[in-house]
């Protein structure tokens, strides 16, 4: 054994015996980013010769090497990944860069690659390109349910209420102030919201929706803020992400906003100021940069005066509105919309009589261009051949106590109708067509049953009493 050990250190280089056996691959760069060793481990992965790499440039073999950087800074990089080869040759390594020094400085870089032997070296890296891969297919899934579908050519309309609001949203794509978006039920708000982000700088980034009428009160901040690890009881055991964080770089649009809670209108307030939020449970502030825009039907004057909205909320987003006039102010839209959504059902073919044509205009439109679509696509299932006849709408727009007449429009009085006496009206119309069927209403309106009850005791909206016989 002695014998052995003597013949060892004799005929061997101790230190680059023991470098060339161990299981990590180890790279020696002096300060010209030139190799001056390298271990057997990283040769035979990178596929080259010991002997015929020293002296020459790191980046000849690993064109994406941060040697140089490491070099600059000075600072050790731990736990880094690096690429090495392209396309299916690529293979992902993750390295230490540690600087060395001497008296007199830095001399070179120590590049040291985590990994067992080879086998193991080049399964861990085939792991995690696959890893790479779902992460990236994962990033582009989300971007795509976080993104704008449309834009204000897909708004259509020729009447001057909608031409406006197109002009108006092309304008206040190119700012970054909040935008608020009016208009009755079913009018395309939701639409507009998606026109102005995708036109807006902020494309690129994600486009996150919330419908403030559909998050129950005692809910609502931890949805739009987010919480920390045992923020309160049934809280997720590592947090959530709030709406608001998630639209980071991007645009928020809350529909609804006349449902917002009061509380946390407070705090979206100081959020809009501040461009900071705290999650639930938290003291940790963290940075957001977000452009919002909201959305009602309500009318927030009336609901200021009630103490139900923020008066300096409504100030901060009524600076820049669009109003979205409904279905019954723009009947010569009618025709483009019905021809827009048979193409949008692939049905270019199909056109519709004159009769049904002139029922559809004459109809009140309680629902708007919800309703309208809801009807165009109960039409195509029903059509014989490709022509809608009278017969292929629904009895209450073909009904003669249902219509209006198109050329005999209301008169407008000299002070334009609130959106809460708009709503009002249409819903009590729409009961009153449908013989006060909540369930047939709701269908109509395009809205749920639960949110028509709750609106017909908000409006005091209530069935009248038919007397019985004497």
């Amino acid at each position: 054994m002695a014998l052995h050990q003597q013949e060892l250190e004799r005929d061997t280089n101790i230190p680059e015996f023991i470098l060339n056996n161990l299981p990590s691959g180890i790279i020696f760069c002096d300060n010209e980013c030139k190799i001056r060793f390298i271990n057997r481990t990283y040769a035979d992965y990178l596929g080259v010769d010991q002997e015929e790499v020293i002296g020459k440039p790191i980046t000849e073999y690993i064109p994406g090497s941060r040697i140089r950087h490491v070099l600059e800074s000075e600072q050790p990089e731990l736990g880094f990944k690096c690429s090495v080869g392209e396309g299916k040759e690529k293979k992902i390594l993750i390295v230490n860069r540690i600087p060395v020094f001497d008296t007199h400085g830095i001399i070179g870089v120590i590049s040291q690659s985590l990994f067992g032997d080879i086998g193991e070296l080049k399964d861990l890296s085939d792991r995690l390109c696959f890893l790479e891969k779902k992460v990236n297919s994962y990033r582009e899934k989300i971007k795509s349910v976080l993104s704008s579908r449309y834009s204000h050519e897909d708004i259509k309309g020729e009447c001057a209420g909608i031409v406006q609001a197109k002009e108006m949203i092309k304008k206040y794509a190119k700012t970054d102030s909040p935008v608020i978006v009016l208009g009755a039920t079913g009018t395309g708000k939701e639409l507009c919201a998606h026109a102005l982000h995708r036109e807006s700088l902020r494309f690129r980034g994600p486009f996150v929706s919330i419908n403030c009428a559909a998050i129950p009160q005692d809910l609502f901040e931890s949805e739009l803020f987010g919480y920390v690890a045992g923020a309160f009881t049934g809280a997720q055991r590592d947090g959530k992400m709030g709406q608001i964080e998630l639209s980071d770089k991007g645009t928020l649009f809350l529909d609804e906003i006349g449902d917002m809670p009061l509380h946390a209108q407070v705090k979206l307030l100081r959020v809009l100021e501040d461009k900071i939020i705290y999650r639930l449970g938290s003291t940790q502030p963290k940075e957001v940069n977000f452009r919002l825009i909201a959305a009602t039907s309500r009318d927030l004057k009336a609901m200021i005066r009630e103490r139900k909205f923020r008066e300096e909320l409504y100030y901060r987003l009524s600076t820049m509105a669009v109003v979205l006039p409904p279905l019954c102010e723009r009947r010569e839209d009618i025709p483009i919309l019905v021809r827009h959504f048979l193409d949008r059902l692939d049905r270019r073919h199909i056109t519709c009589t004159e009769k049904a044509m002139d029922a559809l205009m004459q109809y009140r439109w309680s629902g708007n261009i919800r309703e309208l679509k809801n009807v165009v696509e109960r039409a195509v299932s029903l059509c014989k051949g490709n022509i809608i006849d009278i017969a292929d709408l629904p009895c209450e727009i073909t009904s003669s106590n249902t219509s209006v007449s198109y050329d005999n429009k209301e008169k407008h009085n000299h002070q334009t109708p609130t959106l809460a006496a708009q709503e009002k009206k249409l819903i009590l119309n729409a009961l009153r067509e449908n013989l006060w069927n909540m369930a047939k209403t709701a269908k109509i309106l395009g809205i749920s049953r639960a949110t028509l009850y709750e609106k017909t005791k908000k409006y005091r909206i209530s069935r009248p009493v038919v007397p019985l016989p004497e």
